[in-house]
């Protein structure tokens, strides 16, 4: 199902251009949740998706997968993304471990 209307959204400064960061409510396939979020780069939208067990999972790792976007396009391209006059971008980083923990 496609949704139209994100519910979170935060905007960077691309080279002090604002950047359009946006996440959809995570949906269900009946065993899995997938979460999808845009970057409205300047030279396009690109939208992907992160699947997770669940909503909270899901969420999680598509705010990493922007997060690494995001890093990306500043080491590859040279580009200064910035949030809140800072070069942190309040994303959770990606880490070694993703998977749910048992004990």
């Amino acid at each position: 199902m496609e949704q139209s209307d994100p519910f979170l959204e935060r905007t960077y400064l691309l080279d002090g251009t604002e950047l359009t960061c946006r996440f959809y409510q995570p949906v269900s396939d009946g065993q899995d949740f997938s979460c999808r979020y845009e970057i409205k780069w300047p030279d396009g939208l690109r939208s992907r998706s992160a699947w997770g067990v669940d909503s909270v999972q899901s969420l999680l790792l598509a705010m990493q997968a922007m997060h690494s976007d995001l890093l990306l396009r500043r080491e590859r391209d040279g580009l200064e993304v910035r949030w809140l006059d800072g070069r942190e971008l309040g994303l959770p980083p990606l880490s070694g471990n993703t998977s749910a923990t048992r004990g």
